[in-house]
């Protein structure tokens, strides 16, 4: 096993690229029926693409180096402009397609779960799009949905990622986490509650002193976009 990675609380990248890694240990260890396998497809591809371009520059260098520049001019053009085309479709590929998915995975029956992150420059909040595909009456629909939460959830004060409290997240607001792992889910609707009642404190406190009740804070709270629409 190894060591929990310290990471900077104040480097977005890495908090992001921490908790992407952190999402497919979790989602492929949940107990059957709901446990998800990991589907490779858009990494490999990626993968494949870099590879053939630097074996093509690779192969190239190493036959000038070694034939002259005589015997490689012939070749020098077509690979220059393979390389160029594999390179402008391993962009593409990554930008347009990948488009920031870090986790899809299958459930026993066809459900597929594809995750995508992303953050906001100067903000420490993870944004995780969830889309759930299902075969249903013979037809297959989509769930799309986003959630929001903020990296001092699973991140500790020393910079080391808790992958209870982050499971806790997950569960709180993915479906299947939370039928895979309901204590998990009732614990963070727990905590969700007690913060949503401190608030309404403040607030109270606020309006009897005459003061402007404050605004909920990112910390607390959670923003959720959804939608259904058949595939």
């Amino acid at each position: 096993m190894t060591a929990p990675q310290k990471v900077s609380l104040y480097n977005l990248t890495e908090l992001k690229t921490t908790t992407d890694d952190a999402l497919a240990p979790i989602l492929t260890s949940l107990p059957k029926p709901y446990k998800l396998t990991q589907i490779h497809y858009y990494a490999n591809v990626r993968l494949a693409l870099g590879y053939v371009a630097v074996t093509i520059a690779g192969i190239l260098f190493y036959a000038d180096w070694k034939l002259g520049w005589d015997v490689t001019k012939p070749y020098t053009m077509p690979a220059c402009v393979a390389y160029f085309v594999l390179n402008s479709a391993l962009t593409y590929w990554t930008w347009a397609v990948e488009s920031g998915k870090v986790f899809v995975g299958v459930r026993e029956g066809g459900q597929k779960l594809t995750l995508s992150s992303s953050v906001t420059k100067h903000q420490p909040i993870y944004k995780l799009k969830i889309r759930y595909e299902a075969p249903k009456s013979g037809k297959r629909f989509v769930d799309d949905e986003t959630i929001e939460g903020n990296f001092t959830e699973w991140f500790n004060v020393q910079g080391f990622l808790d992958q209870k409290a982050l499971r806790t997240w997950l569960a709180g607001n993915i479906e299947v986490v939370g039928l895979a792992d309901p204590g998990a889910k009732k614990e963070y609707e727990s905590v969700q509650e007690e913060d949503r009642v401190d608030e309404e404190v403040v607030s109270v406190g606020a309006i009897r002193s005459g003061a402007a009740a404050p605004q909920a804070t990112p910390d607390s709270a959670k923003k959720r976009t959804k939608s259904k629409k058949p595939a």
